[in-house]
């Protein structure tokens, strides 16, 4: 038996990566208990044509049933209510209850589906209570759509308050056959639905389904078609309201609004930030997180909360909060991050101070961070860790040795953060510098090592060829070219390496014969100009609408794709655009 999810949430396009990676906060989240057993009865399929749900009942008749879908209701397992049973239209909170709504659906808690769905939701809507669901369901949905546009009235809010500590700011569920609202941060949502039996709960703010058997979001596509009718409905009757306001207007109004009155232009994002004293190696790296489409909507999103996170020195919060200064506030003038500046010295003992430190470090160091305080990692295997730097930047590295004496390839697969490419051919000419794609080339191309090497398949100790090849591609490619070199002295590489707009990465794959095409597109560029060990970083990004600025700490310009092939670049970021 399978079941199909569907999902409104837009799918990441991953070139390479094998592993769907949904937003904690979609509200298409599955439950992710899927691994106890539950019975499957022989009833009969829910409306939407799923497949029989599963059954199962406990001592005493407490019942109910539940379906993958988004924040929603709770529901009596024994078929009776608490609270007023009708619905009011002035938003009192108050929502229909009718008696039986629970009737004959048997749950166990202890149980959840081995196939992944929430069987509960799938079966409250194949038994008689379906019409008392759905009714109870579309108004508590109108409830939460309409408190989420209301901007006046402050006393209409107080149906999304918790009835027992009064918390209105952050998460609240409605209860769907009661009146109980009960909030998600003090766990009394999940205490109401404990001690009263209600399984269902609605998320105040977006009308999602929350289903307190499963302990999770899910999602089911009769009440998401309803959720998403009343959101029509809703932006209908807003856009008829504007258009009343706009016909109440004289025809002198109108014509003053029309010549006076232009959109303003989208610039949120498009910011410099102060030097605190050499932090320009800090400005660009974090330019280039700001301007990453992956990076920008996650934190956007609300995926790590400055407000919520309790942590201590938390690098996060700092970033979270640039990303909110930077898109809420209308300013233009630099921003001094002097909180994350504080805040990196601590974990960070060699960022003390007002030194020169060199950027593809702290690119490094700020992106360690940003996964340790992720509350997404899943394992201590990168390769399976959900947070948002390894889904944006991880890929995978493969080395083959060979062995001349008996074939025997020994294969090995590391974790790929960035690439460090060397910019000398030195086979042929040491003082030839290589363009970018040469780079690849030349890093991916099979070489002789200079130790012998102890096979392990023949036993015998050989000079072996070993060659690297990217086996999965990241999201986001981060390179940096080795213009430092620390030899018998410590030289800087000045000269201009050519590196292109779109590059093609599949010739450097390790299945570089596929079909498939991996075309990335560059977004961003730092750059260093001065010598190895005082110097000044600069970067140039593309925005949202394709421009590219200048950044020079807190000076922004408008410059172009021929200035920026111009430019002589230390780190290079590429996003895919192309997977055919």
């Amino acid at each position: 038996m399978s079941t199909v999810i569907v999902s409104r949430a837009p799918h990441s396009n991953n070139a390479n990566n094998k592993r769907a990676s949904p937003s904690p906060r979609s509200s298409a989240s599955l439950s992710s208990s899927v691994k106890r057993k539950l019975s499957v009865s022989s009833g009969p399929s829910d409306p939407s044509g799923n497949r029989a749900v599963a059954r199962k009942t406990i001592p005493g008749g407490a019942s109910s049933a539940h379906e993958s879908h988004s924040n929603s209701s709770t529901m009596k397992s024994n078929g009776t209510t608490n609270g007023d049973n009708t619905a009011s239209p002035k938003l009192d909170g108050k929502f229909s209850s009718d008696t039986g709504i629970m009737s004959g659906i048997n749950v166990d808690r202890g149980l959840v589906p081995q196939a992944i769905g929430c069987v509960h939701v799938k079966q409250l809507l194949s038994s008689p209570s379906q019409e008392l669901a759905l009714k109870s369901y579309r108004q508590a949905v109108r409830v939460a759509l309409e408190l989420r546009d209301r901007t006046t009235d402050i006393s209409a809010f107080q149906v999304r308050r918790c009835r027992t500590c009064n918390e209105l700011l952050t998460t609240t569920f409605m209860c769907l056959q009661c009146p109980s609202v009960g909030c998600k941060k003090s766990k009394h949502a999940e205490a109401h639905s404990r001690d009263v039996g209600h399984i269902f709960g609605i998320d105040s703010r977006s009308g999602n389904i929350y289903c307190f058997a499963c302990k999770d979001y899910v999602y089911n596509y009769t009440l998401e078609k309803i959720r998403g009718e009343k959101e029509d409905l809703l932006e209908a009757k807003k856009l008829k309201k504007r258009h009343e306001m706009t016909s109440e207007l004289s025809p002198d109004d109108k014509q003053l609004v029309e010549q006076n009155s232009k959109a303003p232009p989208c610039q949120a994002g498009l910011r410099g930030f102060q030097n605190m004293g050499s932090t320009c190696f800090m400005s660009v790296i974090l330019q280039s997180l700001i301007h990453n489409p992956i990076i920008r909507n996650d934190f956007l999103s609300g995926s790590h909360d400055s407000k919520l996170c309790q942590r201590e020195n938390c690098l996060g919060c700092r970033i979270d909060e640039i990303f909110t200064e930077f898109f809420t506030s209308p300013t233009t003038t630099g921003y001094g991050p002097a909180l994350l500046l504080t805040t990196s010295w601590k974990p960070q003992r060699s960022l003390a101070g007002y030194s020169e430190q060199d950027a593809h470090e702290f690119l490094q160091f700020i992106l360690d961070q940003l996964h340790a305080t992720s509350d997404a990692k899943s394992s201590s295997d990168v390769d399976y860790c959900g947070c948002i730097v390894h889904r944006t930047f991880c890929g995978q590295l493969q080395s083959d040795i060979v062995c001349p004496n008996c074939r025997n390839v020994t294969v090995t697969i590391d974790p790929l953060m960035d690439l460090s490419l060397e910019l000398r051919d030195r086979k042929s000419d040491a003082s030839r510098i290589l363009g970018l794609q040469q780079c690849l080339e030349k890093f991916t191309s099979p070489e002789k090592l200079e130790t012998k090497y102890m096979c392990s398949f023949c036993s015998t100790r050989q000079e072996v060829t070993k060659q690297l090849t990217i086996k999965r591609l990241p999201l986001v490619l981060s390179i940096q070219l080795k213009r430092f070199e620390h030899a018998l002295k410590s030289n800087k590489i000045d000269d201009h390496v050519p590196f292109p707009m779109q590059l093609d990465m599949t010739p450097y794959t390790t299945n570089s014969r596929s079909k498939k095409r991996y075309v990335y597109e560059l977004f961003g560029v730092v750059c260093h100009q001065g010598k190895i060990n005082t110097g000044h970083y600069t970067c140039s990004m593309k925005n949202r609408e394709g421009l590219w600025f200048n950044f020079d700490d807190a000076m922004v310009t408008l410059s172009s794709e021929k200035q920026v092939l111009k430019s002589r670049a230390y780190l290079l970021f590429y996003i895919i655009k192309e997977l055919s």
